[in-house]
């Protein structure tokens, strides 16, 4: 049986670096779409059942994918399907979108829209 291929998992602190040395990574955020409609990370594109078939077998897997859920805990699966599929530079949110907010709130940043 083979293992599980690795993600890495980014704190919302280490994503405006991350982005910067990936600057065509693709974006993804699992949330609902209400909630992805109020707020959302710059260029996030909305990832659900509907459009995961499309998003696994036609992104070039050599794209960066940053995936990023409410809290933390449904990007942790979204990333590992994705490294499963061959993405070889996926990453998560740690926390989810809660924790960018709180961060974006406690350093300061510009906050997402």
């Amino acid at each position: 049986m083979s293992s599980p291929r690795a993600y890495r998992r980014l704190t919302a602190g280490e994503v405006p670096d991350w982005l910067r040395q990936h600057p065509q990574a693709l974006l993804l955020d699992s949330r609902d779409e209400a909630t992805f409609a109020r707020a959302a990370l710059p260029g996030a594109l909305r990832l659900h059942r509907g459009n995961q078939d499309d998003l696994l077998l036609h992104t070039d897997r050599r794209r960066p994918v940053l995936i990023y859920c409410y809290h933390g805990q449904a990007s942790r699966a979204w990333a590992q399907m994705f490294a499963d599929f061959g993405f070889v530079q996926v990453a998560d949110l740690v926390g989810g979108y809660a924790a960018w907010e709180a961060w974006t709130t406690r350093a300061g940043a510009p906050q997402a829209g």
